[in-house]
Protein backbone atom coordinates (compact mmCIF):
# COMPACT_ATOMS: atom_id res chain seq x y z
CA UNK A 1 0.00 0.00 0.00
CA UNK A 2 2.19 2.52 1.01
CA UNK A 3 4.32 1.78 -2.24
CA UNK A 4 1.42 1.92 -4.12
CA UNK A 5 1.04 5.43 -2.65
CA UNK A 6 4.44 6.40 -3.46
CA UNK A 7 3.76 5.44 -6.98
CA UNK A 8 0.71 7.50 -7.38
CA UNK A 9 2.44 10.62 -6.06
CA UNK A 10 4.66 10.83 -8.83
CA UNK A 11 3.90 12.35 -12.11
CA UNK A 12 4.41 9.52 -15.14
CA UNK A 13 6.50 10.70 -17.64
CA UNK A 14 3.96 10.89 -20.53
CA UNK A 15 2.31 13.62 -18.19
CA UNK A 16 5.18 15.82 -19.20
CA UNK A 17 4.02 19.13 -21.25
CA UNK A 18 5.49 18.86 -24.72
CA UNK A 19 7.66 22.42 -23.59
CA UNK A 20 8.99 20.89 -20.75
CA UNK A 21 10.34 18.44 -22.82
CA UNK A 22 11.91 20.48 -25.44
CA UNK A 23 13.57 22.80 -22.00
CA UNK A 24 15.11 19.81 -20.90
CA UNK A 25 16.25 18.34 -24.14
CA UNK A 26 17.54 21.84 -25.32
CA UNK A 27 19.05 22.19 -21.93
CA UNK A 28 21.19 18.82 -21.66
CA UNK A 29 22.06 19.21 -25.22
CA UNK A 30 23.49 22.58 -25.14
CA UNK A 31 25.48 22.10 -21.81
CA UNK A 32 27.05 19.24 -23.48
CA UNK A 33 28.61 21.19 -25.79
CA UNK A 34 30.22 23.54 -23.51
CA UNK A 35 31.84 20.42 -21.57
CA UNK A 36 33.17 19.29 -24.65
CA UNK A 37 34.60 22.83 -25.36
CA UNK A 38 36.48 22.43 -22.82
CA UNK A 39 37.59 19.05 -22.53
CA UNK A 40 38.48 19.87 -26.43
CA UNK A 41 40.28 22.63 -25.88
CA UNK A 42 42.96 20.68 -23.60
CA UNK A 43 43.68 18.41 -26.87
CA UNK A 44 44.81 21.74 -28.41
CA UNK A 45 47.07 23.25 -25.91
CA UNK A 46 48.98 19.55 -25.61
CA UNK A 47 51.62 20.80 -27.94
CA UNK A 48 52.28 23.71 -25.68
CA UNK A 49 51.93 22.32 -22.30
CA UNK A 50 54.56 19.63 -24.30
CA UNK A 51 57.27 22.20 -25.20
CA UNK A 52 56.70 23.89 -21.60
CA UNK A 53 57.18 20.80 -19.45
CA UNK A 54 59.56 19.15 -21.66
CA UNK A 55 57.94 15.53 -22.62
CA UNK A 56 58.40 13.01 -25.08
CA UNK A 57 55.37 11.64 -26.67
CA UNK A 58 54.39 8.89 -23.99
CA UNK A 59 53.90 11.47 -21.10
CA UNK A 60 51.57 13.19 -24.05
CA UNK A 61 50.04 9.88 -24.57
CA UNK A 62 50.19 9.16 -20.34
CA UNK A 63 48.39 12.41 -19.88
CA UNK A 64 45.18 11.11 -22.22
CA UNK A 65 45.43 8.07 -20.76
CA UNK A 66 45.00 9.34 -17.37
CA UNK A 67 41.95 11.04 -18.24
CA UNK A 68 40.49 7.73 -20.06
CA UNK A 69 41.05 5.92 -16.74
CA UNK A 70 39.72 8.59 -14.56
CA UNK A 71 36.54 8.87 -17.35
CA UNK A 72 36.13 4.55 -17.12
CA UNK A 73 35.90 4.36 -13.79
CA UNK A 74 33.19 6.79 -12.89
CA UNK A 75 31.49 6.02 -15.76
CA UNK A 76 31.28 2.65 -14.70
CA UNK A 77 29.81 3.83 -11.06
CA UNK A 78 27.35 6.70 -11.88
CA UNK A 79 25.74 4.75 -14.39
CA UNK A 80 24.78 1.92 -12.44
CA UNK A 81 23.81 4.21 -9.28
CA UNK A 82 22.09 7.16 -11.79
CA UNK A 83 19.79 4.62 -12.50
CA UNK A 84 18.79 3.85 -8.93
CA UNK A 85 18.49 7.10 -7.75
CA UNK A 86 16.61 8.82 -10.65
CA UNK A 87 15.49 12.07 -8.73
CA UNK A 88 19.08 13.23 -7.98
CA UNK A 89 19.91 13.39 -12.06
CA UNK A 90 19.56 17.29 -11.81
CA UNK A 91 21.74 17.70 -9.10
CA UNK A 92 24.27 14.87 -10.47
CA UNK A 93 24.42 16.49 -13.58
CA UNK A 94 25.19 20.21 -12.29
CA UNK A 95 27.98 18.30 -10.24
CA UNK A 96 29.35 17.37 -13.43
CA UNK A 97 29.40 20.28 -14.70
CA UNK A 98 31.42 22.05 -11.44
CA UNK A 99 33.84 19.27 -11.49
CA UNK A 100 35.14 20.05 -15.09
CA UNK A 101 35.15 23.65 -14.27
CA UNK A 102 37.11 23.54 -11.01
CA UNK A 103 39.18 20.35 -12.82
CA UNK A 104 40.70 22.21 -15.53
CA UNK A 105 41.35 25.16 -13.18
CA UNK A 106 43.19 23.25 -11.02
CA UNK A 107 45.39 21.67 -14.20
CA UNK A 108 46.14 25.78 -15.10
CA UNK A 109 47.71 26.15 -11.81
CA UNK A 110 49.60 22.99 -11.92
CA UNK A 111 53.48 23.79 -11.18
CA UNK A 112 54.95 20.01 -12.58
CA UNK A 113 53.97 17.44 -14.53
CA UNK A 114 53.14 15.34 -11.81
CA UNK A 115 50.53 17.73 -10.26
CA UNK A 116 49.14 18.03 -13.74
CA UNK A 117 48.57 14.49 -14.03
CA UNK A 118 47.07 14.36 -10.72
CA UNK A 119 44.66 16.87 -11.73
CA UNK A 120 43.28 16.05 -14.99
CA UNK A 121 41.67 13.42 -12.57
CA UNK A 122 39.53 15.37 -11.83
CA UNK A 123 37.38 17.44 -15.01
CA UNK A 124 37.57 13.91 -16.86
CA UNK A 125 35.68 12.46 -14.15
CA UNK A 126 33.18 15.11 -14.20
CA UNK A 127 32.76 15.06 -17.70
CA UNK A 128 32.23 11.14 -17.78
CA UNK A 129 30.04 11.89 -14.84
CA UNK A 130 27.39 13.92 -17.32
CA UNK A 131 26.75 11.10 -19.84
CA UNK A 132 24.59 8.63 -17.83
CA UNK A 133 21.97 10.73 -16.65
CA UNK A 134 21.82 13.02 -19.61
CA UNK A 135 21.63 9.98 -21.89
CA UNK A 136 19.03 8.60 -19.77
CA UNK A 137 16.78 11.27 -19.52
CA UNK A 138 16.95 11.99 -23.35
CA UNK A 139 16.37 8.24 -23.74
CA UNK A 140 13.78 8.09 -21.55
CA UNK A 141 11.57 10.81 -22.53
CA UNK A 142 12.23 10.46 -26.46
CA UNK A 143 11.77 7.09 -26.76
CA UNK A 144 11.05 6.34 -30.32
CA UNK A 145 13.64 9.41 -30.97
CA UNK A 146 16.87 7.95 -29.24
CA UNK A 147 18.84 8.10 -32.06
CA UNK A 148 18.34 11.47 -33.34
CA UNK A 149 18.62 12.63 -29.51
CA UNK A 150 21.47 10.99 -28.76
CA UNK A 151 23.22 12.34 -31.83
CA UNK A 152 22.08 15.65 -31.13
CA UNK A 153 24.00 15.55 -27.70
CA UNK A 154 26.61 14.25 -29.61
CA UNK A 155 26.36 16.87 -31.91
CA UNK A 156 26.07 19.83 -30.08
CA UNK A 157 29.69 18.17 -28.18
CA UNK A 158 30.98 18.32 -31.81
CA UNK A 159 30.43 22.05 -31.93
CA UNK A 160 32.21 22.25 -28.62
CA UNK A 161 35.27 20.02 -30.36
CA UNK A 162 35.20 22.25 -32.94
CA UNK A 163 35.24 25.49 -31.64
CA UNK A 164 37.65 24.65 -28.78
CA UNK A 165 40.57 24.53 -30.78
CA UNK A 166 40.38 27.51 -33.04
CA UNK A 167 39.76 29.68 -30.04
CA UNK A 168 42.48 27.69 -27.49
CA UNK A 169 45.12 28.20 -30.57
CA UNK A 170 44.04 31.84 -31.49
CA UNK A 171 44.33 32.51 -27.87
CA UNK A 172 47.70 30.80 -27.46
CA UNK A 173 49.02 33.39 -29.61
CA UNK A 174 48.22 36.15 -26.55
CA UNK A 175 48.07 34.35 -23.40
CA UNK A 176 49.97 30.92 -22.11
CA UNK A 177 48.32 27.59 -21.97
CA UNK A 178 47.19 28.29 -18.32
CA UNK A 179 45.03 31.09 -19.04
CA UNK A 180 43.68 29.31 -22.01
CA UNK A 181 42.28 25.88 -19.58
CA UNK A 182 41.66 28.05 -16.23
CA UNK A 183 39.81 31.02 -17.64
CA UNK A 184 36.39 30.16 -18.65
CA UNK A 185 35.81 28.23 -14.66
CA UNK A 186 33.66 31.04 -13.44
CA UNK A 187 31.30 30.90 -16.71
CA UNK A 188 31.18 27.16 -16.04
CA UNK A 189 30.32 26.98 -12.24
CA UNK A 190 27.32 29.44 -13.02
CA UNK A 191 26.19 27.13 -15.39
CA UNK A 192 26.72 24.20 -12.80
CA UNK A 193 24.32 26.22 -10.54
CA UNK A 194 21.91 27.07 -13.37
CA UNK A 195 21.15 22.98 -14.41
CA UNK A 196 19.55 21.40 -11.47
CA UNK A 197 17.08 24.64 -11.16
CA UNK A 198 16.27 24.10 -14.53
CA UNK A 199 15.58 20.52 -14.78
CA UNK A 200 13.66 20.38 -11.48
CA UNK A 201 11.19 22.89 -14.00
CA UNK A 202 11.10 20.13 -16.44
CA UNK A 203 9.93 17.53 -13.85
CA UNK A 204 13.54 15.74 -14.12
CA UNK A 205 13.40 15.91 -10.20
CA UNK A 206 10.27 13.62 -10.16
CA UNK A 207 10.44 11.73 -12.79
CA UNK A 208 10.88 7.98 -11.57
CA UNK A 209 10.12 5.21 -14.26
CA UNK A 210 9.14 2.99 -12.27
CA UNK A 211 7.46 5.34 -9.51
CA UNK A 212 9.95 4.38 -7.07
CA UNK A 213 13.45 4.02 -6.04
CA UNK A 214 15.59 1.14 -6.87
CA UNK A 215 17.51 -1.01 -4.48
CA UNK A 216 21.12 -1.72 -5.44
CA UNK A 217 20.15 -5.66 -5.11
CA UNK A 218 17.34 -5.27 -7.84
CA UNK A 219 19.84 -3.54 -9.71
CA UNK A 220 22.18 -5.91 -10.11
CA UNK A 221 19.46 -8.44 -10.82
CA UNK A 222 18.35 -6.50 -13.81
CA UNK A 223 21.41 -6.48 -14.98
CA UNK A 224 22.13 -10.21 -14.50
CA UNK A 225 19.43 -10.72 -16.07
CA UNK A 226 20.00 -8.34 -19.64
CA UNK A 227 22.87 -10.68 -19.82
CA UNK A 228 21.23 -14.42 -19.38
CA UNK A 229 20.76 -17.04 -22.05
CA UNK A 230 21.30 -15.13 -25.39
CA UNK A 231 20.76 -11.76 -24.70
CA UNK A 232 24.67 -11.31 -23.82
CA UNK A 233 25.26 -12.68 -28.01
CA UNK A 234 23.22 -9.40 -28.70
CA UNK A 235 24.64 -6.88 -26.25
CA UNK A 236 28.58 -8.01 -26.47
CA UNK A 237 28.92 -7.04 -29.83
CA UNK A 238 27.62 -3.74 -29.81
CA UNK A 239 29.63 -3.06 -26.18
CA UNK A 240 32.66 -4.81 -28.82
CA UNK A 241 32.09 -2.25 -31.59
CA UNK A 242 32.17 0.69 -29.17
CA UNK A 243 35.58 -0.10 -27.44
CA UNK A 244 37.00 -0.82 -30.45
CA UNK A 245 36.43 2.39 -32.10
CA UNK A 246 37.35 4.10 -29.00
CA UNK A 247 40.69 2.32 -29.13
CA UNK A 248 41.27 3.81 -32.77
CA UNK A 249 40.46 7.31 -31.14
CA UNK A 250 42.55 7.06 -28.66
CA UNK A 251 45.29 5.75 -30.41
CA UNK A 252 45.98 8.48 -32.83
CA UNK A 253 43.61 11.76 -32.33
CA UNK A 254 45.63 12.84 -29.38
CA UNK A 255 48.70 12.71 -31.69
CA UNK A 256 47.08 14.39 -34.95
CA UNK A 257 48.14 18.21 -33.19
CA UNK A 258 51.75 17.01 -32.60
CA UNK A 259 52.07 15.55 -35.90
CA UNK A 260 50.72 18.45 -36.85
CA UNK A 261 53.03 20.85 -35.50
CA UNK A 262 56.26 18.81 -35.11
CA UNK A 263 56.41 16.67 -37.45
CA UNK A 264 54.72 18.43 -40.78
CA UNK A 265 56.16 21.89 -39.17
CA UNK A 266 52.47 23.51 -39.14
CA UNK A 267 51.38 26.30 -37.28
CA UNK A 268 49.59 26.17 -34.08
CA UNK A 269 46.64 28.02 -36.16
CA UNK A 270 46.93 25.88 -38.80
CA UNK A 271 47.07 22.59 -36.14
CA UNK A 272 44.00 24.20 -34.66
CA UNK A 273 41.82 23.97 -37.93
CA UNK A 274 42.88 20.78 -38.66
CA UNK A 275 41.67 19.77 -35.12
CA UNK A 276 38.13 21.35 -35.50
CA UNK A 277 37.89 19.78 -38.63
CA UNK A 278 38.08 16.82 -36.99
CA UNK A 279 34.56 17.30 -35.56
CA UNK A 280 33.20 20.16 -37.49
CA UNK A 281 31.25 17.27 -39.74
CA UNK A 282 29.92 15.42 -37.44
CA UNK A 283 27.56 18.71 -36.16
CA UNK A 284 25.69 18.24 -39.26
CA UNK A 285 26.17 14.69 -40.23
CA UNK A 286 25.52 13.19 -36.57
CA UNK A 287 22.22 13.99 -36.24
CA UNK A 288 21.35 13.38 -39.87
CA UNK A 289 22.59 9.94 -39.17
CA UNK A 290 20.93 9.55 -36.02
CA UNK A 291 17.66 10.30 -37.16
CA UNK A 292 18.03 7.78 -40.58
CA UNK A 293 19.07 4.91 -37.64
CA UNK A 294 15.66 5.36 -36.03
CA UNK A 295 14.07 4.46 -39.46
CA UNK A 296 16.43 1.56 -40.81
CA UNK A 297 18.14 0.87 -37.57
CA UNK A 298 21.93 1.22 -36.08
CA UNK A 299 23.57 -1.84 -37.87
CA UNK A 300 23.85 -0.42 -41.32
CA UNK A 301 25.35 3.19 -40.69
CA UNK A 302 27.55 1.81 -38.12
CA UNK A 303 29.29 -0.93 -40.70
CA UNK A 304 29.60 1.16 -43.05
CA UNK A 305 31.15 4.31 -41.13
CA UNK A 306 33.89 2.02 -39.85
CA UNK A 307 34.91 0.98 -43.32
CA UNK A 308 35.33 4.83 -43.76
CA UNK A 309 37.27 4.85 -40.51
CA UNK A 310 39.47 2.43 -41.40
CA UNK A 311 40.52 3.72 -44.27
CA UNK A 312 41.33 7.43 -43.49
CA UNK A 313 43.35 7.40 -40.83
CA UNK A 314 45.64 5.85 -43.75
CA UNK A 315 44.90 7.97 -46.18
CA UNK A 316 46.56 10.90 -43.57
CA UNK A 317 49.86 9.66 -43.14
CA UNK A 318 50.25 8.78 -46.97
CA UNK A 319 48.88 12.36 -47.93
CA UNK A 320 52.28 13.60 -46.72
CA UNK A 321 50.19 16.73 -44.73
CA UNK A 322 49.42 17.97 -48.24
CA UNK A 323 45.34 18.75 -49.47
CA UNK A 324 44.73 15.01 -48.84
CA UNK A 325 45.47 15.19 -45.34
CA UNK A 326 43.13 18.08 -44.53
CA UNK A 327 40.31 16.30 -46.80
CA UNK A 328 41.10 12.88 -44.85
CA UNK A 329 40.45 14.86 -41.69
CA UNK A 330 37.58 16.22 -42.29
CA UNK A 331 36.31 13.31 -44.10
CA UNK A 332 37.13 11.63 -40.71
CA UNK A 333 35.11 14.40 -38.65
CA UNK A 334 32.27 14.22 -40.79
CA UNK A 335 31.34 10.25 -40.29
CA UNK A 336 33.63 8.69 -37.74
CA UNK A 337 32.22 10.05 -34.84
CA UNK A 338 28.61 8.62 -35.75
CA UNK A 339 29.80 5.91 -34.15
CA UNK A 340 29.72 6.65 -30.66
CA UNK A 341 26.31 8.29 -30.88
CA UNK A 342 24.78 4.96 -32.62
CA UNK A 343 26.51 2.29 -30.57
CA UNK A 344 25.03 4.07 -27.61
CA UNK A 345 21.50 4.32 -28.79
CA UNK A 346 21.91 0.54 -29.57
CA UNK A 347 23.12 -0.26 -26.34
CA UNK A 348 19.91 1.70 -24.74
CA UNK A 349 17.44 0.15 -27.21
CA UNK A 350 18.96 -3.62 -25.66
CA UNK A 351 18.29 -2.04 -22.36
CA UNK A 352 14.66 -0.55 -22.80
CA UNK A 353 12.22 -1.47 -20.55
CA UNK A 354 14.45 -3.03 -18.10
CA UNK A 355 15.62 0.51 -16.01
CA UNK A 356 19.65 -0.28 -17.17
CA UNK A 357 20.14 2.72 -19.61
CA UNK A 358 22.85 4.52 -17.55
CA UNK A 359 24.09 1.81 -16.47
CA UNK A 360 24.90 0.63 -20.19
CA UNK A 361 26.10 3.79 -21.01
CA UNK A 362 28.50 3.83 -17.90
CA UNK A 363 29.54 0.76 -18.61
CA UNK A 364 29.88 1.36 -22.13
CA UNK A 365 31.96 4.21 -21.49
CA UNK A 366 34.04 2.75 -18.97
CA UNK A 367 35.11 -0.01 -20.96
CA UNK A 368 36.00 2.23 -23.48
CA UNK A 369 38.12 4.47 -21.33
CA UNK A 370 39.93 1.65 -20.18
CA UNK A 371 40.93 0.02 -23.48
CA UNK A 372 41.39 3.42 -24.61
CA UNK A 373 44.05 4.29 -21.89
CA UNK A 374 46.14 1.25 -22.62
CA UNK A 375 45.72 2.47 -26.42
CA UNK A 376 46.84 5.54 -26.20
CA UNK A 377 49.61 4.62 -23.71
CA UNK A 378 50.69 2.10 -26.37
CA UNK A 379 50.87 3.84 -29.33
CA UNK A 380 52.86 7.12 -27.58
CA UNK A 381 55.71 3.90 -26.96
CA UNK A 382 55.67 3.14 -30.40
CA UNK A 383 55.32 7.13 -31.85
CA UNK A 384 58.15 6.99 -29.98
CA UNK A 385 59.64 4.52 -30.99
CA UNK A 386 58.95 4.34 -34.17
CA UNK A 387 57.79 7.89 -35.20
CA UNK A 388 54.15 9.17 -35.25
CA UNK A 389 52.82 7.89 -38.30
CA UNK A 390 52.56 4.18 -36.39
CA UNK A 391 50.01 5.69 -34.37
CA UNK A 392 47.53 6.28 -37.44
CA UNK A 393 48.06 2.99 -38.46
CA UNK A 394 47.39 1.44 -35.16
CA UNK A 395 43.93 3.38 -34.99
CA UNK A 396 42.79 2.15 -38.72
CA UNK A 397 43.97 -1.41 -37.09
CA UNK A 398 41.40 -0.89 -34.71
CA UNK A 399 38.72 0.48 -36.60
CA UNK A 400 39.63 -2.38 -39.06
CA UNK A 401 38.38 -4.97 -36.65
CA UNK A 402 35.57 -2.75 -35.27
CA UNK A 403 34.25 -3.29 -38.87
CA UNK A 404 34.69 -7.20 -38.92
CA UNK A 405 33.16 -7.20 -35.28
CA UNK A 406 29.71 -4.87 -36.18
CA UNK A 407 29.13 -7.53 -38.43
CA UNK A 408 27.99 -9.29 -35.79
CA UNK A 409 25.47 -6.63 -34.09
CA UNK A 410 22.13 -7.55 -34.03
CA UNK A 411 19.48 -4.78 -35.41
CA UNK A 412 17.78 -2.35 -33.45
CA UNK A 413 16.85 0.89 -33.64
CA UNK A 414 14.22 0.39 -36.33
CA UNK A 415 10.28 1.39 -35.78
CA UNK A 416 9.10 -1.99 -34.69
CA UNK A 417 11.05 -2.31 -32.48
CA UNK A 418 11.31 1.15 -31.44
CA UNK A 419 7.43 0.23 -30.42
CA UNK A 420 8.11 -2.98 -28.88
CA UNK A 421 11.16 -1.96 -26.61
CA UNK A 422 9.90 1.61 -25.61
Amino acid sequence: MAEAAQVASQPPAQQVSRGQNSVMASTLISAHGLEHLYGRAFQAVIPSIYVDLGLVNYQAGLMDAVRSISSGITSMASGFFTDIFLHRRAAILGISMAMVGLGYLLVAISPVYLVLLLALLLPAAGAALWHPPALGLLAHRFPRHRGLMVSLHRSTGNVGDAIAPVVATALLGVVSWRWVLGGGTPMVLILALLIPVVLHYTGALTMHRDGHLRDIRSQFRSLQEAFKGGRAVGILPIFAVSALHGMGDRAFLWIVPLYLVQDLGKSYLVMGIHVALLQAGAIVAGPVLGALSDRIGRKPIIVAVLVLAAALPVAMVLSNGGIGFTIAVALFGLFAFSVNSLSQAAAIDMASGRGLEGTFIGLMWGVNAFFGAATAIGSGFLADAYGRETAFFLAAGFFGIAFLVSLFMPYTGMPRQQGRTA
